[in-house]
């Protein structure tokens, strides 16, 4: 691979530290459909091992799918080859790795032997400006280009393109400065201790609150791209579905232009297509058994996206056969995933939850669209990893609909501060209803589930006590602080010691070391510099 002057230096840089340097050649199948995700899926699998320090194409090539069907990297990492070809080879639709121990020698740039005759040739040219003419040519050159580019494209879209990395870097000091707002608050509340009205102090900060506001909105919509460049894609799959499967169907989209977080779309485009091969392969009938049923023989397929509050949905329906409940459920018991008793109990909501598992599929054969069991529990593990959460609504012989839902961002959230037991948690206030005040007498018990009955409906209680391994209490109150949250149609009752107040939150990563608790995902920066966890409301149900 040839590579600048810089990244030399970073690869002779990283080789003297003592890393190994890898050069990886990683080819795609012939039929991906989203090459520039699987791309971004391999660089993440390999971050983990290592820097990477060189791309071919360029990073921004892969991104807008600007290669064929292979891609290079150079990457400098202080673990063995092995483990990170298969990291790379677990990748779906990864066809294989070339992969080699490289040296930064290897890299270097052989000088180019006529190199000196030119200068010579163009010194004489331009009487003593050996410089001036080649870069003249150079220049005259690119500007033909780009006048080429410009007949082609007449009107020039007003977009720029930003660097991620810039935009992080940005993201970051937006943080560092919100940190800074709470601190300001944190004083604030702390100096009023009546010995007057100190009037500007207070001004200062709601217009250093208002600051923040503004700076963090414009951030957010710096970094949200429209979802189009994802699903554009899907059209041309479908079409090549509907021949594959011999089944006559559409895809209607709408809302496209609706906006997410950079780092939401770039991850999206998998658990939507197995969502849209799940649709063509399970949900739309052959056209014999839709005349059956008096429907018409094309079969509709819709992927609608909207903004709702501060998050995405994502519907995307069918209007095929729906889920035989009855059909999963026997899979189930023949699975041994549950008895024939506790079978006969099962709402449609739990056996149509069977489908979420992992390798739990109902197809009749194993085909390369479906049957290797590898499809719905992606999509759920990839939106919960997102932050987000997938539900289903299916009626039998009318259709299925899959409703997902995404947090706009993922770096700054508004929160409920909680205590528990001395220590303060932060939960996504887009997860909860309300917050209710039970009397314990009210607390009733289903199947030795602490429960509680209200405006008609039985939510179970979750003790954030017990679940986070807390000290116990030394003595139970009379009355539970109770924050009811939601995830799809779920509820559940998490029972605090007492409650904070509001905040906006910067999440910051754990990081892998102590990345073993699923409850936990993150923690925050208080003003007064303490830290407090986040709870993943998604993670307890």
């Amino acid at each position: 691979m040839e590579v600048d002057d810089v990244t030399y230096s970073k690869i002779k840089e990283a080789q003297e530290s003592g890393l190994h340097i890898y050069e990886f050649t990683v080819h795609i199948q012939k039929d991906c459909l989203l090459k520039a995700a699987r791309a971004f899926l391999v660089f993440k699998a390999v971050e983990d091992f290592g820097e990477i320090l060189a791309y071919n194409p360029s990073s921004q090539d892969i991104e807008d799918e600007k290669f064929d069907l292979d891609f290079s990297l150079v990457v400098a990492s202080s673990q063995e080859l092995q483990p990170i070809v298969d990291a790379i080879k677990a990748v779906s639709e990864i066809e294989g790795v070339d992969a080699k121990e490289s040296s930064h020698e290897e890299f270097m740039q052989e000088e180019e032997p006529e190199a000196a005759p030119e200068t010579k040739q163009e010194e004489t040219k331009t009487e003593g400006k050996p410089a001036e003419a080649p870069k003249a040519a150079k220049a005259t050159k690119t500007s033909a280009k780009s006048a080429k580019a410009n007949n082609n494209k007449p009107v020039t879209a007003r977009t720029v393109r930003v660097d991620i990395e810039k935009l992080d870097a940005l993201m970051n000091q937006v943080s560092e400065l919100i940190i800074a707002k709470n601190s300001l608050v944190s004083l604030s509340d702390s100096e009023q201790n009546g010995e007057g009205n100190n009037q500007s102090f207070h001004d200062q900060i709601e217009y250093l609150e208002r600051i923040t506001t503004n700076l963090h909105e414009s951030v957010m919509k710096v970094r949200m791209v429209p979802i189009e460049s994802v699903v554009n894609k899907f059209p041309r799959m479908i079409r090549d579905l509907s021949r594959k499967l011999n089944k006559p169907m559409e895809l209607y989209m709408s809302g496209e232009e609706t906006e997410l977080d950079r780092t939401v779309v770039d991850q999206i485009g998998d658990p939507l297509q197995h969502l849209l091969r799940n649709s063509a392969d399970h949900g739309i009938e052959s056209p014999e058994e839709r005349k059956k049923a008096g429907k018409p023989e094309t079969g509709s397929i819709i992927l609608n996206a909207f903004q709702e509050g501060n998050n995405v949905i994502i519907e995307v329906k069918d209007d095929g056969a729906g889920i035989d409940t009855e059909k999963v459920k026997e899979k189930a018991i023949e699975r041994g995933l549950v008895t024939p008793e506790q079978a006969e109990n099962l709402t449609q909501k739990e056996i149509i939850d069977f489908l979420f598992m992992p390798s739990f599929s109902m197809a009749k054969k194993i085909t390369d669209i479906s049957g290797r069991g590898v499809g719905l529990d992606v999509v759920k593990s990839n939106i919960e990893a997102l932050g987000g959460d997938v539900t289903v609504k299916s009626v039998k012989g009318t259709g299925t609909t899959f409703i997902v839902r995404l947090p706009l961002t993922l770096a700054i959230i508004q929160a409920l501060m909680v205590e528990v037991r001395d220590e303060k948690y932060a939960i996504a206030l887009g997860s909860i209803q309300n917050i209710e005040n039970i009397p314990v007498s009210d607390i009733k018990y289903v199947q030795a589930e602490e429960v509680i009955h209200l405006r008609g409906m039985v939510i179970p209680l979750i003790r954030l006590d017990q679940m986070l391994d807390s000290a116990p209490s030394e003595e139970e109150p009379d009355n539970l602080t109770v924050v009811i949250v939601r995830k799809g149609d779920n509820y559940a009752g998490l029972v605090v010691d007492d409650l904070i107040g509001q905040q906006e939150i910067v999440i910051k990563s754990l990081g892998k070391c102590i990345d073993n608790n699923k409850i936990i995902n993150g923690a925050t920066i208080l003003g007064d510099g303490e830290v407090a966890l986040i709870i993943d409301v998604n993670a307890i149900f």
